[in-house]
Parts: structure tokens; sequence; C-alpha cells
């Protein structure tokens, strides 16, 4: 659907922040669209790149996107790579503040489909939730907190993220993979 101009390195956070800007834009323009979705940049972004993202339905709003399944949760916490998305710790403290903001997580798996010993399959779609439902999830212990190894002391980056099952998410839209099939 988009160019695939990923940074070179993800530990890297200001080629990550524009590469983040790219997709939101292509998110508002293209993707949003096919769903029925209308929305437009938060003003705040135009002097702070980490405040939230959209106006998105007549709601403040983030977009999370994930091009990469997280492999390793299967064996580290017996969850399926192909629903499991990221959400850093960092983003839940600060929008634990917020309890009425939405966040968009626009999923394409496309390239990498395969890593530590697990695949899964070619995958694209728009989910909603809120952050007071990913405070319910966080709250019940029934989102795992991944620490990343490579990012202790890091003080750009988030240094873990909470896993979160799309499938407890309302899908807007799927365009390819299983979640199409699903219906």
């Amino acid at each position: 659907m988009t160019g695939d101009d990923k940074p070179a390195d993800t530990e890297l956070k200001k080629p990550s922040l524009r590469v983040g800007e790219q997709r939101e834009e292509t998110f508002l323009t293209t993707v949003a669209p096919k769903v029925g979705l209308s929305g437009r940049e938060h003003p705040a972004k135009a002097t702070d790149p980490t405040a939230l993202d959209l106006l998105a339905a007549g709601t403040l709003a983030d977009l999370k996107t994930q091009e990469t399944p997280f492999f390793t949760a299967k064996k580290q916490y017996d969850l399926p790579p192909q629903y499991v998305v990221t959400f850093n710790r960092n983003d839940y403290q600060r929008y634990r503040q917020k309890p009425a903001v939405d966040i968009y997580v626009w999923v394409r798996w496309r390239d990498e489909l395969s890593g530590w010993g697990t695949e899964a399959e070619e995958m694209e779609g728009i989910w909603r939730t809120g952050v007071a439902q990913i405070e319910a999830t966080v709250e019940s212990e029934q989102a795992p907190l991944h620490q990343y190894k490579r990012r202790q002391g890091d003080q750009e980056n988030a240094n873990a993220s909470y896993l979160l099952d799309l499938r407890t998410m309302d899908c807007l839209g799927c365009f390819t993979g299983p979640c199409a099939q699903r219906g």
C-alpha cells in the first residue's frame, strides 16, 4: 500500500520518528478512508513530534504502525505472533492520564514473516482500542511486559513494551491475511 522506507536501525529514534510521520500521512490520506475513518493530524504535532498523532472521528488518537510480527511472543509468552502487537510502557504511562484517547494499530506484516523458529502469515489491517481498554488489560495481567535487552539504559527508546492481542481490539478493516479470512 505504501513505500517500504523502514529505518535501517530501529534502535535509532530520530529516523524512526521520520518514518512514523510518513506512515501517519499515508494512513490519513490513503488507508483510513478505506475503512470509512476520517481524521487529520493533531495540530500539536507541528511543534512536538511526540504529541498524539491524530484527531480521528472527533477524538484524540494515536497511530501505532507495526510492520514485523513479534516472533518471540510464542516461545517466551505462548502467544501467537500473528496477532501480537507491542505497546511501549512509556506510552502506556503517559496515556493513562488521557483515558479517552483511541489507539489505532495499523499492522503491515509483509516482508519479515519468519524469525526465532516461528512464522506468521502476510497480513494488513487496522484495529482500534482505547487507553482505558489497554489499562484494563495491563492491570488484569493479561498483557505480558517484555523487557528489551538491547535497550536497557537507553534514554531515548522505550525499554519495555506490553504485548497486546489484536483479537481483543475492534477490527476496522483487514485487507490481507488471516484477519480478512475471519470475516
